[in-house]
């Protein structure tokens, strides 16, 4: 018999660890690095703590640059992951300002889905 505190703290196959909630977007983005290079990718899915993108050029993990544009705005933002030319930025202290008009873009896109293992 499992207490049900232990059945709570198992996750299972469908538990996404993201604090937020991905969408579908493939739109055609830049990033700035820090010697001010600009590097053309297109993004394949976004959330209100980043996004995902595929870069013509190499960054490395922990790099930080600037996205833009992102629903009217730049973004400072880190790199978090890389696989192949895929790579995953987290939004570095976004103001409110941004916040909020990145979750309004967001609102009006589909969802990306939780299960799936291509994005970042």
């Amino acid at each position: 018999m499992t207490s049900s505190a232990t059945a709570r703290s198992t996750p299972t196959a469908t538990t996404d660890r993201r604090r937020y909630k991905r969408y579908r977007l493939s739109v055609p983005i830049s990033v700035s690095g820090e010697d001010r290079s600009v590097i053309p990718a297109i993004t394949l899915e976004i959330s209100e703590g980043g996004l995902s993108a595929v870069l013509v050029s190499e960054l490395h993990i922990g790099d930080v640059v600037k996205v833009y544009p992102i629903a009217g705005e730049t973004f400072t933002a880190q790199v978090r992951h890389r696989v192949g030319r895929v790579y995953g930025f987290e939004f570095l202290n976004p103001l409110d300002q941004q916040v909020s008009r990145l979750r309004e873009a967001c609102s009006r896109l589909p969802r990306y889905p939780d299960s799936n293992k291509m994005g970042i």
